[in-house]
């Protein structure tokens, strides 16, 4: 079975003798494959086979066909350069530094240039995003990833720059820090009402020649997903795949800011982009998210190549399968189905309700934790793309982080560490009448859960305290509180010490609760970071909390708001007061405080009550956390015996 394989510098064409039928078969062993139709004449003309243009299908296409397969002198030019540059992304993963190019970095950020020669992994970062011109750098929390992210765009002389980071993050990470590092470079956030971000934008687009940065919060990335019928050229019967016969809907996209997507980019940085590229649907794909959707809309320029970057430090989102979607924004023409890689990496079974990936368990039941089938095939398509160091790797002058208490499991020395600490009388007696019953009786009245997430929540809120009814049936936090008496002894011994402290909690009324707590019992000055913190108040928290200088000693912040993209490494110790649904999560809460911008030992404090819905959580795998998320109501106690027995 002979094949010809040649490029027209946007995919593979392949030319595969028939062979009695053989030939679309093995054409279809290797992935990506599509009939091409010449559709001008009738009826249709097949032209041959088209592919992505990458060295896995080159790869693969000599798996299939071996020495059968003829490479065309045009394809083997391009495959010669793609392997070159695959060694040098190879050498720079081993910070094989000396020939990355930072002279324009030496020359229009001095600063930056001085500051990246004491971390040998940020210059090897830095010439991975150049080479790799689309890359994901995965760098764990706190390794310095816009610093990097910074001298790739100086170095690359990039001009027209687009951050889209969360709204917390525009101005104390991505504003101060150009300003401190690349200054050359000219700002613009666009916050505000549309008025005003309509105005930033046209500043922007104003502002002459030179390197520029537009920064947004990424929920300005949205695009609504429009599927429309050329048939009635709007609105169509069939919701669903139209029928054989009916003409194919066609998706276009109405961008909530047009001026993002209109507009082509030298660099596009997507900071945290885990919360909105990781994914497993295709922008045709009704469940695609707008944020999503919108990202697949953005351009960068194409003449002489752009930069596209995805900074994560957790970018699969504790599921590898949903790296596809980060995959897919950076290089649609190579990851441009879905169920494709899947098929690739994972296996695709079809069940009763459509396809399955991964397949079915011995119990009959989908596969819930994926792994790659072929690890060393998962880890060469991933390499070109994929940047990881852990601070361990990259950092081993850092400290680990020490996490205080006690073993989670009492006969495994090895798992997690935790504080734990037993319930107060009047709690415990909320706790278990809330266990036991899904209701509870306070002095306003009583309080119930319908449904099993429901009454994890209520279980988690009397397991950090008591509470009391609120207007809405809300339950607000009251003494007594276990944790709370554990914080005031805890602060106690650190008064008038100087040392500064970092609190956190899941629940906003658990934050503020906690501040006032401390500010009343113990007369501490405390602020709080919670979602409703103005960008203005949070930079002035975070540059008071940094001083060393100042008093301000004492900062408690919701995780949702206060766990990603800010700098607390003032701090040397911080107190968790509950578990996250989400591993990841806790890894990026952490990195708030344990960076590379300050070397020193970082301890963490996960207060856990004993006997409850905390040590549960505690136990779980985020695999099994996302079951009981999509669990059908039941009572909590058969879900506790279900995942300590998994």
């Amino acid at each position: 079975m002979k094949a010809a394989i040649t490029t027209d510098g946007k995919r593979i064409m392949a030319r595969i003798d028939y062979a009695n039928g053989h030939g679309p078969k093995l054409a279809k062993q290797v992935p990506g494959a599509r009939a091409d139709w010449d559709k001008t004449v009738t009826p249709n003309v097949f032209k041959g086979w088209v592919y992505p243009l990458s060295m896995e299908t080159c790869r693969a296409f000599r798996r299939v066909f071996g020495d059968e397969l003829t490479v065309m002198p045009v394809l083997a030019r391009w495959a010669q350069e793609e392997v070159s540059r695959e060694r040098s992304l190879e050498t720079l993963r081993e910070e094989a530094i000396e020939a990355v190019d930072l002279s324009r970095v030496a020359e229009r950020a001095p600063k930056l240039y001085a500051a990246l020669q004491t971390r040998r992994y940020q210059i090897s970062g830095t010439g991975f995003i150049l080479t790799g011109r689309d890359v994901i750098l995965g760098d764990d929390p706190g390794l310095g990833k816009t610093l990097q992210g910074l001298a790739a765009v100086v170095q690359a002389g990039s001009n027209r720059i687009l951050v889209a980071c969360r709204r917390t993050a525009t101005r104390t990470v991505w504003e101060r820090e150009t300003a401190r590092w690349t200054p050359h470079i000219k700002t613009f956030v666009a916050q505000g009402s549309r008025t005003e971000r309509m105005a930033t934008m046209a500043d922007f687009w104003m502002a002459g020649p030179g390197p520029k940065m537009l920064i947004i919060n990424i929920e300005m990335i949205r695009a609504k997903r429009i599927e429309t019928c050329p048939e009635t050229n709007g609105d169509c019967r069939y919701k669903g795949r139209p029928p054989a016969g009916h003409p194919k809907h066609k998706i276009h996209a109405e961008p909530q800011w047009p001026f993002l997507t209109d507009n082509e980019w030298d660099a596009i940085i997507l900071d945290e982009s885990h919360n909105l590229l990781a994914s497993t649907a295709n922008v045709q794909s009704k469940r695609i998210t707008q944020q999503r959707f919108g990202a697949m809309q953005l351009r960068k320029r194409l003449v002489d190549g752009g930069l596209a970057i995805a900074m994560s430090g957790t970018p699969f989102r504790s599921k590898v399968e949903k790296g596809w979607g980060t995959l897919n924004w950076l290089r649609p023409d190579v990851f441009s189905s879905y169920w494709r890689f899947a098929e690739t990496h994972f296996g695709v079974e079809e069940g009763r309700w459509g396809k399955i990936v991964g397949g079915t368990g011995p119990d009959g039941k989908p596969v819930k934790v994926l792994e790659p089938r072929d690890p060393e095939a998962w880890d060469r398509m991933l390499r070109p793309y994929y940047l990881k160091r852990t601070k361990a790797d990259a950092a081993p002058d850092l400290p680990p982080i020490q996490y205080a208490g006690t073993p989670i499991d009492p006969d495994d020395d090895e798992s997690p560490r935790y504080v734990q600490i037993d319930m107060l009388p009047d709690q415990a007696k909320l706790y278990w009448q809330m266990e036991a019953e899904a209701e509870a009786n306070l002095p306003e009245g009583r309080i119930t859960a319908t449904g099993v997430l429901a009454e994890i929540t209520r279980l988690r809120q009397f397991a950090n305290g008591s509470g009391s009814l609120a207007e809405g049936r809300k339950i607000i936090p009251a003494l007594p509180s276990n944790k709370i008496e554990w914080l005031i002894e805890f602060m106690q011994e650190r008064m008038d010490s100087g040392a500064k402290v970092v609190i956190a909690s899941s629940f906003t009324e658990w934050v503020e609760f906690t501040a006032d707590i401390l500010r009343d019992q113990l007369g501490l000055e405390v602020h709080t970071l919670t979602g409703a913190t103005s960008d203005r108040d949070r930079a002035r928290l975070v540059e008071r909390f940094q001083d060393p200088d100042d008093k301000l000693s004492v900062v408690v912040i919701n995780r949702d708001a206060g766990g990603e993209s800010i700098t607390l490494d003032a701090a040397d110790e911080m107190v968790v007061l509950d578990l996250p649904w989400v591993s990841d999560r806790d890894e990026q809460l952490n990195a708030r405080i344990h960076r590379v911008s300050r070397i020193h030992q970082v301890i963490v404090y996960r207060l856990v009550s004993v006997g409850t819905v905390d040590e549960w959580m505690a136990s779980l795998t985020d695999e099994q956390r996302a079951v009981v998320m999509g669990a059908s109501p039941r009572k909590l106690s058969e879900l506790a015996i279900a995942g300590k027995a998994a």
